[in-house]
């Protein structure tokens, strides 16, 4: 393993902030706080409409797993991201990362 000066600097989680929506969209989740030096981001991990109603067992393992952890398992895969989504939206077909748009929290 490379001493902690020789890695890359990456993300950390700061905080699950709570459950939140954004309107206009069918879905709802959760949004968290990570944090690289001085820089504050946000990821939004929602869970569409379908795959809240939807049987757990039916739905892809990334979905699954972000609705079983609040989001916690999507947000661990954008932390070693240069400039990590603003959001990640599961459904019946898996996660995805929406780049590109800011949104206000």
């Amino acid at each position: 393993m490379l001493p902690r000066s020789l890695r890359p600097v990456t993300w950390e989680i700061g905080a699950n902030l709570g459950r939140r929506a954004r309107p206009g969209v069918d879905a709802g989740g959760w949004l968290w706080e990570i944090t690289r030096g001085e820089r504050v981001a946000h990821v939004l991990v929602e869970i569409s409409e379908t795959a809240w109603s939807s049987d757990p067992l039916r739905l892809p393992g990334d979905t699954r797993r972000a609705l079983e952890t609040d989001g916690r398992t999507e947000v661990l895969k954008v932390l070693d991201q240069h400039d990590p989504p603003g959001v990640v939206r599961c459904g019946s077909t898996g996660c995805v990362y929406l780049r590109g748009e800011e949104f206000e929290w």
